[in-house]
């Protein structure tokens, strides 16, 4: 059993494709695939099963956090050489989202490679947006998570929080609500609104606040992004609740202040069970430094 068939493996269970586990791994498939059939052979079992779309057998199951455990180790045992010569090494997984308030995280990136030019990261989104993200977090799939969450805890988490601004209500300058200024949660009940999917944090936000004032409202549509569901608003096909620096410029919207006010905050998440890595740990004071809560902080020291 060889350390590049257990992360082939790794790879092919966590995408849930052949393909994007070899292009994860930055192989082609056809080594993807070799490797994993002669683990296969090796153990004497299949460890996929193989169709139109492919999942795990319970063999495969069994093996997937035992790999995962080998894999750290080695990535631990690699780092601990390292660091003997001031060097940080290892690989990171970062959840990511569509949209990141303020901050340039593909800057922070790139920052980040040329300090620490052996440490490779992973930055991957969920399809099930944050929610997803923070699951993966506690699965051990990803090592940290850029998430946006309603409360400042989750559990099994500990969560930063980098930023945090308001939610504004955008409608079509034509809408009968268009020169209010302030909108209030009671005068939207009769709305179509676009909004992100459940399990995205700007979603959650607005739900439990219809939810807590006992109001109902009518999702017509949902978009994974702010600038598709902001055109759809331009075409009055709805109205939406979009976080203020996603806002578009757009002369045919009007964005109006809510009340109560509603938050959108990021947050920076890793497990509370399971300790960072060095590579991870670099990473994570980063992000949260360079943030614009983590400037703030560092202003009024």
């Amino acid at each position: 059993m060889q350390p590049h068939q257990l992360q082939y493996f790794v790879a092919i269970a966590e995408t849930g494709s052949f393909t994007s586990g070899a292009q994860r791994a930055r192989v082609v498939q056809s080594a993807a695939s070799a490797a994993v059939k002669q683990l296969e052979r090796e153990l004497g079992c299949a460890l996929f099963v193989r169709g139109r779309r492919i999942a795990l057998t319970p063999e495969g199951e069994a093996l997937l956090p035992r790999a995962r455990d080998v894999l750290a180790a080695l990535d631990a045992a690699r780092a601990a050489v390292a660091a003997t010569r001031g060097q940080i090494v290892g690989t990171v997984s970062l959840g990511m989202m569509n949209h990141l308030a303020r901050f340039d995280v593909a800057a922070l990136l790139a920052e980040f490679r040329r300090a620490h030019p052996g440490v490779v990261v992973h930055a991957r989104q969920t399809s099930t947006g944050s929610r997803g993200s923070l699951e993966a977090v506690r699965r051990g799939d990803l090592d940290l998570a850029l998430a946006s969450t309603v409360s400042e805890t989750e559990p099994g988490l500990v969560l930063r929080t980098l930023d945090s601004e308001p939610i504004r209500f955008v409608c079509h300058r034509s809408h009968p609500l268009a020169g209010a200024g302030t909108v209030r949660l009671e005068q939207l009940t009769d709305e179509s609104f676009v909004e992100s999917p459940v399990g995205w944090g700007n979603r959650a936000v607005v739900d439990q606040a219809f939810a807590a004032a006992g109001l109902r409202r009518d999702v017509h549509t949902e978009a994974t992004d702010f600038v598709l569901g902001q055109a759809l608003v331009r075409e009055a096909l709805g109205v939406m609740f979009v976080p203020a620096s996603a806002v578009s410029p757009d002369p045919e919207l009007v964005a109006l202040d809510v009340e109560p006010a509603l938050t959108w905050s990021v947050r920076l998440a890793r497990s509370a069970g399971r300790p960072l890595s060095a590579a991870a740990a670099a990473l994570a004071d980063l992000l949260a430094r360079a943030a614009p809560h983590g400037r703030a902080e560092a202003r009024s020291r």
